[in-house]
Formats: C-alpha cells, structure tokens, sequence
C-alpha cells in the first residue's frame, strides 16, 4: 500500500480555506498577520490509539483525495489500553458460531498476519494451548474445540499428553488439550 500522506490545507486566517490572501470572504486583516496558518480537514479522527489510528489509515487509504487529521489528547499516541495490551491476536475460538465477532475476530487475526508479513513487521505465532485440568472439563474442551472449527479458526488441533510434553514440559493435563 502507498505511504500515508497528510495535507494540511492554508487558510487566510479566517477559517476558511483561502485561494489566495483575504479571498474567503472574511475581512482583510490589517495590517496583515504574522503567517497566520489554520488547517482544514475534511474529516477527522478523535483518538490516537489502535481503533483511532486504525480508521484514519483506512479512511487515507479508501479516501486519499480528502485532507484528514487524527487528534489525541495525550502527549503520545496509544497512551491508554492501545499502549498497554498483551500482543497477542486473538483465533477466533472462544466466539458464538457464525457471529459477526466469531467473523471478524478469524478474518482480522488472517488480516493482521498478511500486514505484519506485508510491512517486515516480525511476530511470533507461538500458539495458545487451551487445558482440561480436571476429568469435568473436558466436554467443555470438547464443545470449545467444535466452535472454533465452526468459526474456520485456522490451525486448531486437538493434541494428546505426550505431545503436550515436548512443548510444555511442566504442564499437567487429563487426557488432551487444544493446541492453536
């Protein structure tokens, strides 16, 4: 995708968008201002954090004609719960079945993986494993393992003790676990 690009349009000093010194119709000044800049957006973007930042690349990219701004009222961008989340992105698997999240959630995680490969971007895709401590949860493991095939979650596998062991020495498990 092409670089973001972000215009900022001149005005007269009056608000308006100037095509050349006091042609906005607003007064003259006089005398006239020291370089008195104002910018105009055709739209803009409250929030500099992951949703915010997100939306505004979307919007360049869909609509590059237009001007935009992104505004954040903090001193850096993704300050709050953008800056401070675990990383991971999430498969899908814990979704209702057929639910525009269980979609978007498997569509958004294949989406984030294609950008991060796109950009150079480096991740882990370490994989999530999902345990039956006791003999009474394996029918939820079970139901659990069934929706993430309903929802096309990709990689999800049921896998055994023994092979839990050579990934996860330490952990302890009935029967076999989910491994995505």
């Amino acid at each position: 995708s092409p670089p973001l690009k972000w215009r900022r349009r001149r005005c007269c000093g009056h608000g308006r968008a100037a095509a050349g010194p006091g042609r906005c119709g607003g007064p003259s000044p006089s005398p006239p201002p020291l370089r008195v800049f104002c910018s105009t957006f055709d739209v803009a973007v409250v929030g500099a954090g992951i949703v915010g930042l997100a939306s505004a690349r979307e919007l360049v990219l869909r609509h590059p004609e237009l001007a935009f701004a992104v505004l954040e009222k903090e001193k850096e961008l993704a300050h709050h719960q953008s800056g401070h989340n675990s990383g991971v992105i999430h498969s899908g698997i814990y979704y209702t079945p057929g639910s525009l999240k269980a979609k978007l959630c498997v569509q958004g995680a294949a989406l984030c993986y294609e950008y991060c490969d796109q950009k150079g971007i480096p991740y882990k895709q370490c994989g999530k494993l999902i345990v039956a401590v006791e003999q009474d949860e394996i029918p939820r493991l079970k139901a659990l393992y069934e929706r993430g095939l309903q929802n096309n979650v990709r990689g999800l596998k049921l896998i055994g003790s023994k092979e839990i062991q050579a990934k996860e020495p330490f952990c302890r498990v009935r029967n076999f676990l989910i491994f995505n």
